[in-house]
């Protein structure tokens, strides 16, 4: 074995070995798509957003946000929110989604279903999920109400909450008549 070869057989070593590292040390680096800055929308990046006060949610820099609800498409109430039912009833004759985040999401949906605000719409489709919805978004469609629920069993991130958004206003798209 001549005297070269084993210097170079170190450094080969040596090099191999910070290779393994850093290969091995990919498998911790976040999936695509596990922080709020690698989220791709196909419609909450289009949708004005009104977010009340008591939503705790941060949106995404992409997500445009109005100050008033008269200017959302999309508004954003915690699930025990003051809104009454008349309001909600206007905001949904107004072709505009409800959404509303947290714990009293479906109960206060279903006093809103059962007022006499909502006797405007052909239908009282009061439905209650076991569990209760984490977020439930309610729309009108040809005067009907419909709802869309989501649930996860640790509670939602903000991410999880965007991606939800997201889906329900592209499934909402899709059923909306051109």
């Amino acid at each position: 074995m001549s005297h070269d070869a084993l210097p170079r057989r170190r450094a080969l070593a040596a090099i191999s070995a910070t290779v393994t590292g850093a290969v091995a040390g990919c498998s911790s680096l976040p999936s695509t798509g596990s922080t709020a800055e690698e989220l791709v929308f196909d419609e909450l990046h289009q949708t004005p957003t009104y977010v009340a006060e008591g939503v705790d949610l941060t949106l995404h820099e992409e997500v445009p946000t109005v100050s008033a609800t008269n200017n959302a498409d999309l508004l954003l109430l915690p699930g025990d929110t003051d809104v009454d039912a008349e309001q909600a009833a206007d905001w949904l004759a107004a072709d505009r989604a409800i959404a509303l985040l947290g714990d009293d999401a479906e109960p206060t949906w279903l006093d809103w279903e059962a007022s006499d605000a909502f006797d405007a719409f052909e239908n009282r489709g009061a439905a209650d999920s076991d569990p209760d919805p984490d977020l439930l978004v309610g729309v009108t469609f040809e005067n009907r109400t419909a709802t869309y629920r989501r649930t996860w069993a640790d509670g939602p991130r903000d991410r999880d909450l965007l991606r939800a958004l997201d889906e329900i206003l592209a499934e909402i798209v899709e059923r909306t008549p051109a």
